[in-house]
């Protein structure tokens, strides 16, 4: 990896020397050589590991080059889409570089039992995980992408990168994974304007609460090992650290850990003390821990059930709308389609379980669509429909994308679907999907495309949408795609009930009972910090802010959420810029220790603005306000 950043620091270098100017054909000379060298040393290693493979032996040149691609214990902590763009251009190269070679042994015959081998070996040498985890993860992925390898002769490299990736810097050209679309009605109400409304908060709004995130972990164990360079720690089979002060607190930990039981029940149980007026409960995802290299069907089973049965026991009689998590399935991320015959590859046991489970709340109309894919529809009160999405087909990291991309068009059609019945029938509708389609990278870029697209067409009826999965306390607003500068809908993140670095929280949202649209939310959290200090005490959950009123806004409308986005983005609102960066980390302590210099709350303010990959609009129009 050092090989190819060095490439690209050196041109950022040179680009933003003080008084200095890099031509656009000097830049693009530039770039052409840089891609050229990305060219030669894709092509270097691919000699270099045939080699290795005829031999059994590593060069000393193949050597080299899987030191400089090695993984720091950082990069092993972050998101792909959070990767600056010389590191993506870094892991394409790899990836490429990998991918190809592995096709080209299963094409020739290669079993499973020597590319198992030769993955793991390339996964301790890289030092992607440590060597258990890269074990497990394989181990349980590995028949799947086979699979998809035998039956995809003709599928590149390039596909597979480029949509697991998914960045300017490794694209492709496959006309199959994107040209196709949705059907959209063409008799929508054109935007003329940013979607506003007239009502502030009041006593009579609705009360909704919003749980997502809860990463529950069977293993969590108060004072084992919360520094262990692991997809998770705090693991009761992970040892009892030398040094008192790496051990996980009671209630969990900043570090890199999952929740434990207590944490989550205690949640609940406040939830149920503090809101017993909330009309409903929105619980969107990832009930499963971080151990992706353990996962089995029974473990995953034993840990939803658990949750359920405590949801079972908070809300008997109160509705409760659930959402998968991409951690739910076994592999985690992997959702195949209905039409993979293969028993040992299909989902459907978790679908199966799911309707079980959510039956207890949902008509049994539900029934249907969610054994088809884990997505349902239902009237919520005369007005008001919830449309419950499993986007996480569309999940860049679920690998069945590349068997069939046309298959993630039948769930958004069927969302089509319903929200031209509900605008038919006059109802407003609530979204809920565990994955923002707006979350950077991590939904497939043609996804997000015609959901924004859907997104534009019922912009009247759909009120609000409501996510997970990034584990912060943040927005989206979502702009027209033909008039950008009209905001017609915002996606609400419920945060998490887990911790890694950032305390644990629920949001309350104030629902406005015309318009269905949110007036105003209120995070809880409790001082992580602080409630290990008291183990044998339960936390003090406190309300941390209200949006509104932090803000200064009339209500959460798109039109109003737009204008304070953009007042964050000018120098004068760069405080209470800060302070949304503040109340999107949950206050965690080591967070704030760390702080956020200016390009980090200018990456913070394009998370909020950014609905579709490589639509750069607002961002660039808050950029040149936020230099200013």
């Amino acid at each position: 990896m050092k090989l190819t950043i060095a490439v690209w620091i050196n041109v950022l270098l040179v680009v933003t020397m003080d008084g200095y100017q890099v031509k656009p054909r000097d830049f693009q000379q530039m770039v052409s050589s840089m891609e050229q060298q990305y060219e030669d040393i894709q092509e270097e290693f691919q000699k270099e590991f045939r080699t290795w493979q005829q031999t059994g032996e590593k060069t000393v040149r193949l050597q080299q080059i899987l030191d400089g691609w090695k993984f720091t214990g950082q990069d092993r902590r972050e998101y792909l889409e959070d990767f600056p763009h010389e590191r993506q251009t870094a892991m394409c190269v790899l990836c490429r570089s990998v991918v190809s070679q592995i096709m080209q042994m299963r094409s020739n015959g290669t079993g499973r039992a020597d590319l198992f081998a030769t993955v793991y070996e390339l996964c301790t040498t890289l030092q992607i995980q440590e060597s258990d985890v890269c074990f497990g993860v394989i181990d349980i992925n590995i028949d799947i992408v086979l699979h998809i390898f035998d039956e995809r002769p003709n599928l590149g490299a390039d596909v597979v990168c480029g949509v697991i990736l998914q960045s300017s810097s490794c694209v492709f050209d496959a006309p199959e994974f994107t040209d196709w679309s949705v059907n959209v009605d063409p008799n929508g109400k054109p935007v003329t304007e940013s979607k506003h409304f007239p009502n502030a908060r009041s006593e009579n709004d609705i009360k909704i609460v919003q749980i997502t995130d809860m990463h529950y972990d069977p293993k969590y164990e108060a004072g084992y090992n919360a520094n262990c360079n692991k997809p998770t720690c705090c693991r009761n089979d992970q040892g009892i650290p030398e040094d008192p002060e790496d051990g996980a607190g009671y209630w969990g930990d900043l570090r890199y850990c999952d929740s434990s039981w207590a944490s989550i029940e205690d949640a609940i149980d406040h939830i149920v003390e503090e809101h017993p007026d909330a009309a409903y409960i929105y619980q969107t995802g990832d009930i499963v821990d971080h151990g992706v290299w353990e996962t089995s069907f029974g473990h995953n089973i034993r840990t939803m059930n658990r949750f359920h049965n405590k949801l079972l026991e908070a809300f008997p009689d109160k509705p409760v709308y659930n959402t998968i998590g991409n951690h739910e399935p076994h592999p985690l991320n992997v959702f195949a389609p209905s039409t993979v015959s293969r028993q040992d590859l299909s989902v459907s046991w978790l679908y199966e379980y799911l309707a079980d489970v959510w039956g207890h709340w949902l008509p049994r109309s539900t029934r249907t669509s969610i054994l088809q894919g884990g997505f349902y529809t239902a009237l919520v009160r005369p007005g008001l429909r919830v449309v419950v999405l499993n986007n996480q087909d569309c999940y860049n990291m679920n690998w069945w994308i590349m068997w069939d991309p046309g298959y993630l068009a039948t769930q958004l059609q069927w969302l089509h679907d319903v929200l031209l019945l509900a605008e038919r029938n006059g109802e407003k509708v609530h979204l809920l999907a565990h994955i923002p389609y707006s979350s950077y990278g991590s939904i497939y870029f043609v996804c997000q495309r015609e959901f924004r697209r859907i997104v534009e067409r019922f912009h009247d009826t759909i009120s609000a949408q409501f996510n997970g999965h990034t584990h912060k306390d943040e927005i989206n607003v979502f702009y027209s795609r033909e008039n950008p500068q009209h905001a017609i809908n915002v996606a609400w993140n419920g945060g998490s009930l887990t911790s890694s670095h950032n305390n644990l929280n629920y949001v309350v949202y104030y629902v406005d009972p015309e318009t269905y649209q949110v007036t105003d939310f209120e995070s809880y959290i409790f001082n992580l910090t602080d409630a290990n200090r008291f183990p044998d005490r339960r936390p003090e959950w406190y309300k941390v802010y209200s949006f509104a009123d932090a803000f200064g806004m009339h209500n959460l409308s798109p039109a109003e959420v737009d204008t304070v986005v953009k007042r964050f983005g000018t120098p004068a609102g760069r405080s209470e810029l800060r302070k949304y960066w503040e109340f999107t980390m949950k206050m965690g302590d080591l967070t704030l220790a760390a702080g956020c210099d200016d390009d980090c709350l200018l990456n913070v303010l394009c998370r909020a603005v950014l609905s579709e990959l490589n639509d750069d609009v607002k961002c660039d129009e808050l950029r040149e306000t936020f230099f200013d």
